[in-house]
This record gives C-alpha cells, structure tokens and sequence, in this order.
C-alpha cells in the first residue's frame, strides 16, 4: 500500500497525485492533512521511553501513524521555503519517530535506531522552488533511516532552480551557500535562539547554550536568549531578530534536517531587513557520526543570505543525547565534558566571531565510528547501552517493552 500525505493549503492536488502515481501497480491512499490537527513534534522521547511506540501527543496524527504501519510506500506532498520543504511538510515527518524505537544498531555502517515495524520507502512531491539536489539527498537520508529505498522527488510545477541549488530564488533571497563572514570578529551582544520544539527545562540544546554563553561571558560578551517552544515569546523574538547585528540559532537534528517549529519561525520573519546582520548556526544531534548531520549542516548555510544576513559558519556535533540524564552520576561526568568543550567554543565565537576557525571544524569530531568502535559496540557496548535505555524507562514509569508494537497488536 501506498500512503500519500497531502500537506499543501491552498488546493486538493489528489487527481494530479494519482497521475503522477498511475501505472504503478499498487493501492493508493492520499490523506489531505490540512483537514488535521497536527502539532510541531515537542521531541519528548515519551514513545521511546515511557508509552512505546505511542506519541505523547493527542491530535489527528494517530490516525497517520496506524496507517503507516499497513504503508510500504510513503510519499509528503509539500510545498516549499527556502529550497527545502515548508514546515508543513517536516512536520509530518518529525512525527514519524514512533516508527523507530530507542534500540540502537548499525545499519549500511550508519548508527540508527531499529524499526518498529517494518521497512518504509520514502518520497517527496513538491510544489514551488524547490532545491532539488537538496529534496532528493533528504529523501535518500529519511528512507535509510526508515531502512528503505527512496522513491525520488517529484516537482508538481516548474521550480525555477538547478542542479546545483544555485536559483532557488525565495520572498527573501537566493538559495546559495555564502561565504562566512570573517570581519569585525569581536561581537560586543548576541542574540541566540534556541530552536528546539523540547521545552526549555527538558531541552539539551538550552544546556548546551547555557554552557556555550559561559564562553562568551568570559570573553565580556553579553547576550540574550529566547526559546522559540515557547510561541508567547515570538513576537519579542522576531524583533530581537530583524533588529541585531550579530544571530545565533541552536538546534537539534530532526529527521536529517531542523525541526518543523524552527522552519515555521523562520517563514514569519519580515522579508527584508533595515540593516546587515551575521548568522551563525549550532547544530547537535544524540548520534555521534559527524556524517550524519551534514547535510543539515548544508542547509543552513544556505539560509543566512535567504534571511538578509552573511553567515557566520555551524559548529556541528553530535554525541547529545545523555545531556537530559545528567541525574545519573556516571552520565554526568561524561557530560560535562561535553558541555566544558561548548563553554571553549564559546569562548573562542567571542575571540573570532564566527565558527570557521580550524578549532570549530576539528569540533565535530569523526566522521564516522570507526571499524573497531562498531566492533566493540556490538559485542560489548550495544547491551549496556541497551541496560540503560531500559532503566530509564522504568524510571520514567514505562510498563511495556520498549520495542513493542502497539497498532500492529491492535490490527490482529
């Protein structure tokens, strides 16, 4: 079976989408989600570790989530803002997490989380200027991740863009790469959001904010934060935004790229600027692999000149997970040096202004876990990783096992 999310707006596209998918032999169920109430994913981890499988979230995405399950092909209708699918389109797709489960496992030499049910093929059918390069190494990264194949993207009009990225022409600029700006290296304030959908108290990327503004602190730096999990806070926030000289968004990876509520804030912003601003970005995620955060990482330095501004660089890392189980003596030593290595960093931003010193590049880390770190991880590693996962579950009141199968219980 194929499941079709329609995400678009303005019109019901299902003929052209059973065109576009004619011919293919298969049963076709296209689901116009703007009929929905579908919230931004809050990133809670709950259908990992407390309700298995089972979002925390009560709205209509539960009924996409039990027709996933029967699903073997999974194509987002989207439209599009800045080169990449709207927030409508990600949100969709960061919902899709009950899909996998905590285990970790190594699959095609990458680290993942193990499927739940079963292999999920993935595509994406997009309307607008969209980057295509950029939409179809996403589509390939979603269906790894869900151990499928992607099905391609599909544009449904003429996007006025290339093979390279280079016009994806938008309300607010070009879709190109900018150069990192390198002058005036010693900001005096910064204004940084935290652009996770996890609230502030739950939120590893406000502790590793918290550590990074130590850094700067200690270099006389002054700055001022919001989080945007919190919408009361936005209307201050897009003014802070449109009016200082010197951004920092932080962020989490969902689902290979930023999260829905991030992509959401950023379409709100006014279309111009009344003065020149740099945007640097800090983006982590729970794997380690400093591969799998690339192409985020690519994506957002398409952004600053889409948004008026020069880009100040991304300082990538990954590794971030056990920052929310600091109450654990032995995680906590091992996550203060995590968050001793920010503090540096900050430090350093405040000295030079922008995160393209060879310092920030080194920060990563590898690339990939190397042959023996694989090796060890499954003969050692992967039950004590496995123990823990489990006792935080039951700390949590979790009373299922964690890689249950709750829709498919329920179909049987």
């Amino acid at each position: 079976m194929t499941l079709v999310l329609n995400t678009l707006e303005s019109s019901d596209c299902s003929e052209q989408i059973k065109k576009i998918l004619a011919g293919k032999d298969e049963e076709i169920e296209i689901i116009n989600t703007a009929d929905l109430k579908i919230t931004h994913c809050m990133g809670c981890n709950m259908c990992w570790l407390k309700t298995p499988g089972v979002c925390a979230i009560k709205d209509d995405y539960e009924i996409i989530l039990q027709k996933i399950v029967k699903a073997e092909n999974l194509w987002v209708v989207t439209d599009t803002k800045f080169g990449f699918v709207d927030y409508r389109g990600k949100r969709v797709l960061d919902r899709i997490v009950p899909m996998l489960n905590m285990y970790i496992e190594f699959r095609d030499g990458w680290e993942r989380h193990q499927l739940r049910y079963h292999p999920l093929n993935f595509g994406v059918i997009y309307k607008g200027n969209g980057n295509r390069e950029l939409l179809e190494k996403w589509s390939i990264r979603v269906a790894r991740n869900m151990a499928g194949k992607s099905l391609g993207v599909i544009a449904l009009d003429a996007p006025q863009t290339n093979a390279n990225g280079n016009v994806a022409k938008t309300a607010m600029g070009t879709a190109t790469e900018t150069a990192t700006e390198t002058a005036a290296p010693h900001p005096q304030h910064i204004v940084i959001f935290n652009g996770s959908p996890r609230i502030k108290k739950n939120s590893n990327t406000n502790k590793i904010i918290q550590a990074f503004t130590e850094g700067l602190e200690s270099a006389g730096i002054t700055h001022e934060l919001y989080s945007l999990s919190n919408h009361t806070e936005w209307d201050e926030a897009r003014d802070a935004f449109m009016t200082n000289d010197n951004i920092i968004i932080a962020l989490p990876l969902f689902v290979e790229c930023l999260p829905s509520l991030l992509l959401e804030f950023l379409s709100t912003l006014p279309t111009e600027r009344k003065q020149p601003a740099k945007l640097s970005f800090i983006l982590h995620s729970g794997f380690d692999e400093g591969h799998q955060l690339r192409l985020g990482e690519k994506f957002l330095q398409t952004l600053p000149s889409q948004l008026g501004c020069t880009c100040g660089g991304v300082l990538v890392k990954g590794g971030s997970f056990l920052l929310r189980m600091r109450d654990n003596n032995y995680i906590k030593k091992v996550t203060d040096k995590i968050l001793a290595s920010y503090t540096k960093m900050g430090h350093s931003f405040a000295l030079n202004g922008n995160f393209s010193t060879p310092e920030a590049r080194k920060f990563t880390g590898p690339e990939k876990n190397p042959k023996i770190g694989v090796l060890l991880f499954n003969l050692i590693f992967k039950r004590i990783v496995k123990k823990n996962f489990e006792r935080i579950a039951n700390e949590w009141g979790c009373t299922r096992p964690l890689n249950d199968k709750p829709y498919l219980t329920q179909q049987r």
